[in-house]
């Protein structure tokens, strides 16, 4: 679930805190928290997907010690970025988080926000997509570059690590060129859940390497056969009752809404779970500070009569886990 941002700066952080709690009370997976470079006066945002103005991994570092069972993908949006910066923020929200953390890879595209990076505004979307896949890579090796096990902490020797469980990273690419290692001992989940938003046939080569990958419905179809085994794929569901009586609701995939009770949209995610091309639905609501609440008191319990939103499990010890992945990634740079 897209959790957005509120309108008041100030009251922005709690204002996630507070949508996180509710999609947690509600039994959701994970919630999502988008980025956008462009000043709010340019912006314009699809319907219903609120941008935020926060840096998302911070601000769900702060919603973070304040949930216990919900995953938390933050937006990063890599261009002009460096992968040392980016991968020790990340190991820090799973830390902080206990092994709940995920990243959305966003590439920077169009003038405005190159010009807002100091990029050069000629560089298509190719090339970007090609420097953020080495930057995930890149990422990767970093929080690789510990092995589990490398902290000591012990008070009576002094010794606060073992240098022989760090090693170097050594990339060498087309566009980074990091020697490494981290600075942050491996993320409890060794990798946070990676996921990436296509919007276009170029994002394709960068959600190959994807945990989870998100967009609308009839492109995440078309996909689906193009990515690797294992890959989770989320459509985009827009909900809008803005307008609407109490007990109806709007939602769509696309700019064809349906509107019904329920009832109604309970079976619509009931087939879409017995015979739909997606593995689920990311809810992106138009007001969610409005909306999210009378969601998780309308909805959720017929979802739940109907085994469509479930509790996170007790033994559960990661987001990874909780979405079929191995519990930990494996280390690429440990025999």
């Amino acid at each position: 679930m897209e959790i957005g941002e509120p309108e008041s700066v100030r009251s922005a952080v709690s204002g996630c805190v507070r949508a996180a709690g509710l999609a947690e009370r509600g039994s959701l997976d994970f919630v999502t928290l988008d980025e956008a470079l462009t000043p709010p006066a340019v912006s314009v945002p699809v319907r219903g997907a609120a941008q935020s103005r926060l840096n998302p991994v911070t601000a769900l570092a702060h919603v973070a010690p304040r949930t216990t069972s919900i995953g938390l993908v933050a937006t990063a949006t890599v261009t002009g970025l460096e992968p040392f910066h980016v991968s020790k923020a990340l190991a820090t929200l799973d830390h902080v988080s206990a092994g709940r953390a995920g990243w959305c890879v966003r590439v920077a595209g169009g003038a405005e926000e190159a010009r807002l990076l100091g990029e050069r505004p000629d560089r298509d979307l190719s090339e970007l997509c090609e420097e953020a896949a080495e930057f995930t890579e890149v990422v990767a090796l970093l929080w690789d570059s510990w092995e589990d096990g490398a902290e000591i902490r012990d008070a009576a020797t002094g010794r606060f690590l073992d240098r022989t469980k760090i090693r170097a990273v050594n990339h060498k690419g087309r566009y980074f060129r990091v020697k490494g290692p981290g600075i942050v001992p491996r993320p409890p989940q060794g990798h946070p859940v990676t996921a990436v938003r296509i919007t276009s046939e170029q994002e394709l080569a960068l959600a190959a390497r994807a945990d989870l990958v998100f967009g609308r419905l009839e492109r995440l179809a078309g996909a689906r056969p193009r990515l690797r085994s294992g890959t989770r794929t989320i459509a985009d569901l827009f909900v809008d009752r803005r307008g609407l009586p109490a007990g109806r609701w709007a939602w769509g995939t696309g700019s064809a809404f349906e509107t019904g009770g329920v009832g109604e949209f309970a079976d619509f995610l009931q087939r879409h779970a017995e015979t739909g091309p997606v593995d689920g639905f990311r809810l992106v609501f138009a007001e969610v500070g409005t909306e999210l609440a009378r969601f998780v008191d309308e909805a959720v319990p017929e979802l739940r009569r109907r085994g469509l939103v479930t509790p996170w499990r007790e033994e559960c010890r990661s987001f990874r886990e909780h979405l079929g992945l191995p519990h930990r990634a494996p280390n690429s740079l440990v025999p």
